[in-house]
């Protein structure tokens, strides 16, 4: 036993030599100091910022949005999710597959979308989804083919239609704006000229879509900064912009610049005024200010081509009949009535009298809203009898779905074969949910809303009207007081 006793006291002897001699004392006691130090250190961290008692997700201290992220398929469901929240939210549609124009919709608020947004590294091709009824600012999309209009110079073409437009605001609203109160971003490539405009009015917006004249129910807007899905161009400031948002020191300059692209981001006060374009003295003073400001174009060696290539290679081709050739004296084209009028030389054919005027030249005018064309004349007898000729539908090559469709296969035809692997991720956040996952099946309902089947659909609905109605009809003695000038 005593044996026993002396063998345990040899074995922790041995033990407490190897732990504590001189030769490990010194690296344990360094170790130890530089833990006690990492400790003191992160005492003083939790010093200065301390935890709090309950965790609450939020972006920063100047940007602390609810957190609601939800993805739809469907735009209907979008808005009836807008409608049931009480944050205030809005509907955004991203591109998330090349080639077949699917659609997503995202519900978010401004700041939850600008925070990851800002990074441009997983939403690169968003759409501000316009609501219908909603309150807007006044905004355009401007688009022309370069190659196309080689002569056309597009800035000069954007300085004088921001000029028009201020001079009409004038004279139709008493609303005084100049081009610094107009965003311009630019989207341009070697193919098209590419252009939007958001007029930034002090205390006042546009009743909805249909006041402001230009554009369809639920109309997508590319986003500040974003792309078509397959395109490199993003919409980024115009060179010409002299639009310059008001410094402030809790929202930074491009967080500034990417609400004031929101055509829906209206502020609500007491002195907000509301435009509207229906009232009859507006429609009145429209028709005073046209006449004061549309001008005709002289033509050169008998035409010119007018801002519609294809409808003036149509126009020619009925004029230039039994070996007659007949031509484009000039032509004129009427904003809010989308009606483009041409002034006809050496050919008088007129169907009210079936054959041609002796003296009169006669007009053919193609009314662009519903795709249809018909004939006047100067001559005195078919005025007083307010004649007008059958309406008759553009050929398939000059109607808006075939140009449209134009566009998409250029554009499929484009990007088609640099169709890659896109690891568009949406971004997790806390308490964030979504309705569906990113990557879908193809299906017809995705399709919904786009802006080609919005477009197609108004196009329709415009078809579907009655062309015998003469209430918004522009009165021959405007238009040919308009050559007259």
């Amino acid at each position: 036993m005593a044996f026993l006793f002396v063998l345990i006291l040899i074995d922790r002897k041995l033990k407490w030599n190897r732990i504590y001699s001189p030769h490990t004392y010194k690296p344990m006691k360094r170790k130890w100091e530089e833990k006690l130090k990492r400790i003191e250190e992160l005492a003083s961290q939790y010093e200065r910022k301390p935890l709090s008692s309950v965790y609450r997700p939020r972006l920063s201290k100047s940007e602390e949005p609810p957190s609601i992220w939800r993805l739809f398929y469907r735009q209907n469901q979008a808005f009836n999710f807008v409608k049931s929240c009480k944050e205030d939210v809005h509907v955004f549609a991203l591109e998330c597959k090349v080639g077949d124009g699917q659609r997503i919709y995202l519900v978010t608020t401004y700041a939850q979308l600008w925070f990851y947004y800002k990074s441009r590294k997983n939403l690169m091709h968003c759409y501000e989804v316009i609501p219908e009824n909603a309150v807007c600012k006044l905004y355009f999309d401007l688009e022309f083919n370069k190659p196309a209009n080689p002569e056309a110079d597009g800035k000069k073409m954007v300085a004088l239609l921001i000029e028009y437009v201020c001079k009409a605001l004038q004279e139709l609203y008493n609303v005084s704006c100049s081009s610094e109160d107009v965003f311009n971003l630019d989207s341009s490539t070697d193919e098209k000229f590419s252009r939007h405009l958001i007029f930034q009015l002090h205390d006042v917006a546009f009743k909805d879509n249909v006041h402001v004249g230009v554009y369809t129910r639920n109309r997508n807007f590319r986003l500040y900064k974003s792309s078509k899905i397959g395109k490199r161009v993003a919409l980024e400031v115009a060179e010409d912009n002299k639009f310059f948002p008001k410094q402030s020191k809790s929202i930074s300059e491009e967080n500034q610049y990417f609400l004031s692209s929101l055509v829906s981001n209206v502020r609500f006060s007491d002195t907000l005024r509301i435009l509207t374009c229906d009232a009859p003295q507006i429609k009145r003073k429209q028709a005073e200010y046209l006449n004061s400001t549309i001008t005709s174009v002289e033509t050169i060696e008998g035409f010119q081509c007018s801002p519609y290539p294809e409808v003036d290679r149509f126009v020619l081709s009925l004029v230039n009949k039994n070996d007659i050739k007949g031509g484009i004296r000039r032509w004129s084209y009427f904003f809010p009535e989308e009606l483009l009028v041409y002034d006809i030389s050496k050919f008088r054919w007129c169907e009210n009298i079936g054959r041609a005027h002796k003296s009169n030249n006669i007009m053919i005018l193609v009314d662009l809203k519903n795709e249809v064309w018909y004939q006047k004349c100067h001559d005195p007898v078919c005025k007083a009898e307010n004649f007008k000729s059958d309406y008759f539908p553009l050929p398939a090559e000059v109607s808006l779905l075939f140009l449209l469709k134009q566009e998409e296969e250029f554009t499929e035809d484009e990007t088609g074969h640099n169709e890659t692997k896109n690891p568009h991720e949406l971004p997790s956040t806390a308490g964030a949910s979504a309705d569906a996952d990113w990557d879908g099946t193809d299906d017809a309902c995705f399709l919904e809303a786009t802006e080609d089947a919005e477009l197609a659909e108004a196009v329709e609905n415009s078809l579907l009207t009655s062309h015998s109605s003469t209430e918004d009809e522009i009165p021959d003695e405007l238009i040919i007081e308009v050559f007259q000038e």
